[in-house]
């Protein structure tokens, strides 16, 4: 069976969507199915990979590393060459637009993953500037418009399923998590990272993720002043918000407490986590958060905002600790986090279970064989 990967976002850039498409190739291409990639191009021949079909796109001014595909497309010729069996698109702008009317065109089956629901950024990275309240109400007219061209939509979590439909979407919804190769991210020694950035002796809380501004990376930023002084905190990727949030820590006085690493290579990424003594993610928009899924495999005791798909694994005085909107609430967690001793992270660990690269291969054959049955009898 032959699965087109339809992806609004591709390498070079590095996100959790990405990651995401990466293991799909990876597990798709078994003999029994194989996978190839639909995706912008940003307009450099040296960032190409094999298997992977361009479409001529031009660059997001709004959004550092995101490329928009223009039309007219050849989305459709690309699919009928490739022999396509289903069209799986991962995200919902113009790619995943493109690769769903191609599909239908095709009378071949449509799904798609939603991996974030970006009403809450649009704020940021709309070229229009609009109010958040109505970027959110324009962003679900158009997720229960684009939904009717679908068959099966897919969810990274059960909480991102549940606010679907409670918004209006009426189509077949399944949550399947990405999975957590657990033999690349366990725990690992950080003391080589920790010379690096002169960490050595410090508390260190980590996070690791595209620094955007809905990271809200500057709730953790704020709370410094607030922590004890050996507490540091290791921002590691880079993005749109960085300079912000170093103007920010320059204010508050803690310019020498936030250590902005960048972006680092995939092989080095777990001594960053091993770096860590826990993990930190204040966003309240999260969709799965495979970082913070990588730190619990790390064995790190994760403080999280206590907001949607994070509370599918989450658990409070588990695997970490959860805190609302205030800062109170994130500092009494952070502290929880460094206080709890080694049960946390032993639990962490055991929170992977679920996310087994097995497991999510034969859920993913399953979606597609139920997604060609339900197209078939549709055409009887």
């Amino acid at each position: 069976m032959k699965i087109a990967i339809v992806t609004d976002s591709y390498h070079p850039h590095m996100d959790g969507v990405i990651a995401c498409v990466d293991i799909m190739e990876e597990l798709l291409n078994d003999g029994e199915y194989s996978a190839e990639i639909v995706a912008p191009d940003s307009g450099n021949a040296a960032d190409h990979r094999p298997n992977v079909h361009y479409c001529k796109s031009i660059k997001l001014s709004t959004y550092e590393g995101y490329f928009v595909p223009i039309f007219p497309s050849h989305t459709k010729r690309i699919l009928k060459n490739m022999g396509a069996d289903v069209m799986h698109a991962q995200g919902y702008t113009l790619m995943t637009l493109k690769g769903v009317i191609a599909a239908h065109r095709l009378g071949i089956p449509v799904i798609c993953t939603f991996h974030t629901l970006g009403g809450d950024a649009l704020q940021y990275y709309s070229p229009i500037k609009i109010p958040k309240n109505l970027g959110v109400k324009l962003s679900w007219i158009y997720f229960r418009q684009l939904s009717k061209w679908i068959d099966i939509i897919v969810t990274p979590s059960k909480d991102t399923a549940e606010e679907l439909r409670a918004n209006g979407i009426t189509k077949e919804i399944r949550a399947i998590p990405t999975p957590v190769d657990t033999n690349r991210f366990k725990p690992a020694d950080g003391s080589r990272i920790r010379e690096r950035h002169c960490l050595q002796g410090k508390r260190v809380m980590v996070h690791v993720g595209r620094v955007s501004f809905e990271k809200e990376i500057n709730r953790i930023v704020e709370i410094m002043p607030r922590l004890d002084e050996d507490i540091v905190l290791l921002v590691v990727g880079k993005g749109p918000a960085m300079e912000p949030l170093k103007q920010q820590a320059k204010e508050l006085g803690v310019e020498d407490r936030v250590v902005f690493a960048g972006f680092v290579p995939d092989e080095e990424l777990t001594e960053y986590y091993g770096a860590g003594d826990i993990c930190i993610m204040a966003s309240r928009w999260e969709t799965e958060c495979l970082t913070v899924l990588h730190a619990l495999a790390c064995g790190l005791p994760v403080a999280c905002s206590d907001a949607r798909a994070l509370r599918d694994y989450m658990t409070d005085g588990y695997n970490g600790f959860l805190f609302g909107d205030s800062p109170d609430d994130i500092v009494e967690a952070v502290n929880k986090c460094f206080a709890s001793g080694t049960s946390l992270k032993e639990n962490a660990m055991k929170t992977l279970e679920p996310y087994s690269y097995e497991a999510y291969k034969e859920k993913m054959h399953q979606l597609y064989a139920d997604a060609i049955a339900m197209k078939s009898a549709e055409k009887e």
